[in-house]
């Protein structure tokens, strides 16, 4: 669990639930800032898996595998840069790198990137729009947390004159927002 509950029967009481099943192993962590950037991050480079997809289908996999492994590095600087006692390990826990592959090969950031990319956009003016047009068809009902997040981080990143420093989160950002082809 990613959590402090900040009540230690009940963090007892909910691990005693997954107790039973024999291969399913429960990690805690404590590094709680870590687990949250990552369950963050992991969604912006989900939108850079998508948009792979989109543009190469299954003929990608190395370009896609190539993203994967950026893409937890910048997770790592990122959390490394702004996020004071982030531990290394938490990025090869199930909240860091196994969340990030989950996401990247079949999470809705990632199905929503490809059609994205599919759509061939190349106005600026125009991506908001499409997003909110690919969420409403695609999602029914869900939102999206890899645009939001790829928001706040560019404008994070901008602000501290970092973006040269993520090119990964930068380029995702643009082609997400300002039209530049995928």
């Amino acid at each position: 669990l990613a959590c402090d509950f900040g009540n230690e029967q009940l963090n007892e009481q909910t691990l005693r639930l997954f107790d039973e099943p024999p291969n399913f192993r429960v990690t805690r962590i404590g590094d709680v800032a870590g687990a949250e950037a990552c369950g963050a991050l992991k969604n912006i480079v989900a939108l850079g898996a998508g948009f792979v997809d989109g543009c190469f289908g299954k003929s990608g996999g190395n370009t896609k595998a190539a993203l994967l492994r950026v893409g937890l590095l910048e997770m790592t600087k990122f959390c490394a840069t702004f996020f004071r006692g982030v531990e290394y390990g938490t990025f090869l826990q199930s909240c860091g790198m196994a969340d990030l592959i989950t996401t990247c090969y079949g999470g809705r950031n990632r199905r929503c990137a490809e059609a994205f990319a599919k759509s061939q956009m190349k106005e600026a003016q125009a991506c908001e729009k499409l997003w909110s047009e690919i969420e409403k068809k695609m999602l029914d009902g869900q939102k999206l947390q890899g645009t939001l997040a790829a928001k706040e981080v560019y404008a994070l990143l901008k602000n501290r004159g970092l973006l040269d420093s993520f090119p990964l989160f930068h380029t995702i950002y643009e082609i997400a927002f300002n039209g530049k082809p995928s």
